[in-house]
């Protein structure tokens, strides 16, 4: 797109390059938006703000909106939506709780296009519904029908580049453990903790039990839940390596296979992950209690998304792991 400086009365019937902005004491608005189509009727306003003179496009193709509509429409998988467009960007939002998943590669190959951008939340991100996922922009106000084309083929060759995956998890129980709990000497934190991440996620606690620090006891808590149909168990506190912490050996000797009993993620460090057949067991770290966002909140939409996660995948939590 080519720019060319004309009067304000040679601007009608053309698109305005920038914003005009009029100052005033103590206000600062824009009067009109990059992209407005100058009409006799402006050109007085115009004048009145002290352009004499503005900036136009030269040379017309695909408008910064259409550009951006059409980057997002070409890129999104079916449970997104879309912000409608303005000043050439348009954002791409959540239809439901879930895992965000985002082709990263592909974001890459359209940044780097000169003059398109593409942005997005990580990768295996967590969000809610109607959270922001990404957007999509033109950094001109035109762009050439030749270069559009070549950015849509891009996107629609890897559709979705974005999209999100609900929960497929919906029975998930809580093995509460601690034996000052058990004895109704201090009252249960984890549950109203554990409650109010799976609401985010449209999810509810469907089986608790309270069990104190005793091995067979909280296998067999294990056992009874996984018997009962839960495909995804949480076991809370007790994830240390001391001696005193039994609730480790009791998740192994369930039978399960343990991915890891650790991760590079502070906080939520002593974080377990394990599978027991087609159930998934979570250790869960102390730390939830006191730190808003733990390993516990990078880890649980994986899961809930019903994907096995290695334990390479977790040692690559330790890029970004410092939370």
């Amino acid at each position: 797109m080519a720019v060319k400086k004309v009067k304000a009365e040679d601007a009608v019937g053309t698109p305005l390059a920038h914003d005009v902005v009029r100052f005033a004491p103590g206000l600062k608005t824009v009067l009109f938006k990059r992209g407005h189509v100058v009409t006799a009727a402006d050109v007085g306003r115009l004048k009145d703000s002290g352009n004499y003179f503005v900036h136009v496009a030269e040379v017309r193709g695909v408008h910064e909106n259409e550009a951006a509509l059409r980057m997002a429409n070409a890129s999104s998988g079916k449970n997104i939506f879309l912000s409608k467009p303005g000043q050439g960007k348009v954002n791409l939002l959540a239809k439901t709780p879930g895992l965000l998943k985002v082709k990263t590669d592909v974001i890459k190959k359209i940044n780097l296009i000169e003059n398109f951008a593409f942005a997005a939340r990580p990768n295996n991100t967590g969000v809610k519904k109607g959270g922001l996922v990404g957007a999509t922009k033109l950094i001109p106000l035109y762009v050439d029908e030749r270069r559009m084309n070549r950015v849509e083929r891009i996107l629609r060759t890897s559709k979705p580049a974005l999209n999100v995956i609900p929960p497929k998890i919906k029975k998930i129980g809580a093995v509460i453990t601690g034996t000052e709990v058990y004895e109704g000497r201090i009252k249960d934190a984890f549950e109203p903790a554990l409650k109010e991440k799976l609401a985010a996620y449209g999810l509810k606690i469907t089986g608790k039990i309270i069990v104190p620090d005793d091995k067979e006891k909280i296998k067999e808590a294990i056992l009874d839940f996984r018997a009962k149909g839960h495909e995804l168990i949480l076991v809370t506190s007790g994830m240390a390596v001391d001696a005193g912490d039994v609730t480790p050996s009791a998740i192994r000797e369930t039978g399960a296979k343990v991915v890891s009993h650790g991760v590079p993620v502070f906080p939520g460090t002593v974080l377990m992950l394990a599978y027991l057949g087609d159930t998934t067991i979570i250790g869960v770290p102390a730390c939830v209690l006191a730190d808003k966002r733990t390993s516990f909140d990078l880890l649980l939409p994986r899961v809930l998304a019903k994907e096995k996660v290695t334990k390479a995948e977790l040692a690559e939590l330790g890029h970004g792991g410092l939370l």
